[in-house]
This record gives C-alpha cells, sequence and structure tokens, in this order.
C-alpha cells in the first residue's frame, strides 16, 4: 500500500524507529557486518552467528552467538553445509534470543561454504517463526572456486528464497567486474561487502524515513518476490548541478542492474526518491522519465518520495526489483 500525506512537512522529531537486527552468518556475513557499522549502522543492532570461534571474537558486533559449541567446538565446519545446518539446529534457542524484538531482521551471508549455506537457512526460519519480516542478503561464490561450492550455494539459496520475504542475491563474479585486474583480491571482496552495506541501508532509510508517498512493506516485499530467487538493486546520490540524473546513473552502474539492461526482464519495479527540502517536482520527474527508457510498459512501478532536511543538497535514488520467470517473460 502506498500511502500519501497530504499534509506533510518535515517533523520536528524523529518517528519511533521500526526494531531491526542485522544478522551476519558465517565469516563472509560477519565481514559484511564489519563494513554496515563503518557506514553508520548502530553496532547494537548487529548480531555475528558463526560456528569459527575465532572468527567470531574478531567480530564487531555486540551480540554473538557461537553455532554448534558440541558438534564443531569452534573450529568450524570444513566447508559442510549439514554440518552447519546441524550446528545451527543445536543452538536454535540462543537465535531466538538474540533476535528476539526485532520486527524486520536482515541476514548476511556467503553462499558456498558450510556455516553460511546450512545455517542461513535456519537463521531466517526462527526469524519468520518470531514473526519478522526477513530480508536475506546471499553472496555466490566466484566461479573459480569450482562446480561443488556452486552447487551448495544454489541449493541455499532456493532455501533462503522459500523461507525468507525477500532475497536479494550478489554474484562475486559481476562484484568482481567492478575493480580493476590489477587490484587486491581483498578489494574484490570489500566491493561485495560494501554493496551489501549499502543495501542493508537503503532499504531501512526506504521503511523508516517519513515520506511525501510513503512505500510500505508490501510495496517491498512485492518488488523482491522472485521465483528464481534473483534481485536487482541499485542506488544512487549526487548533490551536483545535474543530481537527478546523476544519481540514477550511479544506480543504474550497480552490478546487479547490468547497466539498466536487466530492468527489462522485470515485472515490478520499486523507486524512492529523496531529497533535501530544495528538490523539486522537475527533478523527480526527469529521473522518472530517464528511468521509464529501462523498462517495459508492462511493468508495473511503485514509487514513492521523501523530503529529509539531513540530506542537505543531495538527491538518492533506490531501485528494487525482482526478475520474472522465463516463462513469465516469454508470455509477456
Amino acid at each position: 500500500m502506498i500511502q500519501l500525506s497530504k499534509n506533510y512537512s518535515l517533523p520536528e522529531r524523529q518517528e519511533e524507529p521500526i526494531p531491526i537486527k542485522v544478522v551476519g552468518v558465517g565469516s563472509a556475513g560477519s565481514n559484511a557486518l564489519d563494513r554496515v557499522l563503518l557506514d553508520g549502522m548502530d553496532k547494537d543492532d548487529l548480531i555475528a552467528v558463526n560456528t569459527d570461534v575465532q572468527s567470531l571474537a574478531s567480530s564487531v558486533a555486540a551480540r554473538k552467538v557461537q553455532l554448534g559449541r558440541s558438534s564443531t567446538h569452534g573450529l568450524g565446519t570444513g566447508g559442510d553445509p549439514d554440518l552447519g545446518y546441524q550446528a545451527a539446529i543445536e543452538s536454535a534457542d540462543e537465535i531466538r534470543q538474540a533476535i528476539a524484538g526485532a520486527r524486520m531482521i536482515f541476514i548476511c551471508a556467503g553462499l558456498g561454504g558450510g556455516t553460511g549455506s546450512g545455517a542461513a537457512p535456519i537463521v531466517a526460519q526462527l526469524a519468520r517463526e518470531a514473526g519478522s519480516l526477513v530480508i536475506a542478503f546471499a553472496t555466490l561464490p566466484f566461479s573459480f572456486e569450482g562446480k561443488r561450492r556452486a552447487a551448495q550455494a544454489q541449493d541455499a539459496l532456493s532455501r533462503l528464497n522459500d523461507i525468507a520475504n525477500g532475497v536479494i542475491c550478489f554474484e562475486n563474479d559481476r562484484m568482481g567486474d567492478m575493480v580493476s585486474p590489477k587490484a587486491g583480491i581483498h578489494q574484490a571482496f570489500g566491493v561485495a561487502d560494501m554493496t551489501i552495506s549499502q543495501s542493508v541501508r537503503s532499504i531501512v532509510n526506504l521503511i523508516q524515513r517519513p515520506g511525501l508517498i510513503r512505500i510500505g512493506f508490501d510495496d517491498l516485499f512485492a518488488a523482491l518476490r522472485s521465483q528464481n530467487g534473483r534481485c536487482l538493486f541499485g542506488f544512487g546520490e549526487s548533490d551536483t548541478d545535474n543530481r537527478a540524473h546523476d544519481a540514477l546513473t550511479q544506480a543504474l552502474k550497480n552490478p546487479l542492474m547490468d547497466k539498466g539492461r536487466m530492468l527489462s526482464e522485470s515485472a515490478h519495479v520499486l523507486v524512492q526518491v529523496a531529497g533535501g527540502p530544495g528538490m523539486t517536482l522537475s527533478e523527480v520527474e526527469i529521473l522518472m522519465r530517464e528511468l521509464g527508457r529501462h523498462v517495459r510498459d508492462h511493468t508495473q512501478i511503485v514509487f514513492g518520495t521523501a523530503v529529509d532536511g539531513k540530506m542537505g543538497n543531495r538527491l538518492s535514488v533506490t531501485i528494487i526489483s525482482s526478475l520474472a520467470s522465463e516463462d513469465s517473460i516469454a508470455t509477456q
């Protein structure tokens, strides 16, 4: 549902925030938490969940859950998703306590290994049982990591897609395209962490920021709903003289967007444009007209806009969508 605030003015005080937790599952998930904290999320909202006690000890999260004390003895899973699954089941009560009270839970995990692939779907299931809305951010392994790891990742992605309200999937091969071939390998993995953090913060702002046209949870999950687990995400921000155009260009450069070409396969596209008090209707029209060139006539666009005094002269655009199945594309 889109709620239109007819008598809108800049809020004098911030509305009560929605209780949110960000759960990093496995070592890749913990690395993502480091970036999320660096980008401004509250440390108290972060939870690290892992079988590897050394990785857990170095996590920045305020709350830490060691999985499978009896089954893994703090040594990890050796890349075995079944062991990761068993460890999560063993520690289910601790996970429930850690996520208690959160209305919305973001799960960050690298798929293909043991803890991320095995435990992330269990964390998602426990969160859904607790009544929370769940969005999973999952990274898929590089192709050079082998067919077995890729198969384990796809199996875990399928299970996450069945459980979570929405899944945003990041392919490491695409993330690698954002860095120079001569760049250090840590930069390639760092790009994935940065993109996940950006995604989390954008969705938090989308839900919590008061808006002239507000986007509801049902709109968000309709945009994320996908039969094949593949979602699109883009975020751009600019304070230039041509900030509407520049913000959209930046959003479409996200590797998940393929420069906007993949939007032509989308059935639903959610767009939020936010800016300071100086944002004009003309700027919004320019941005949406340019975006319209990348979508088909039958695509349903859900639009929201918000004015936030904290943004100053900046204008931002968030684009979220899911890819339609091949059958539906062929039918259309």
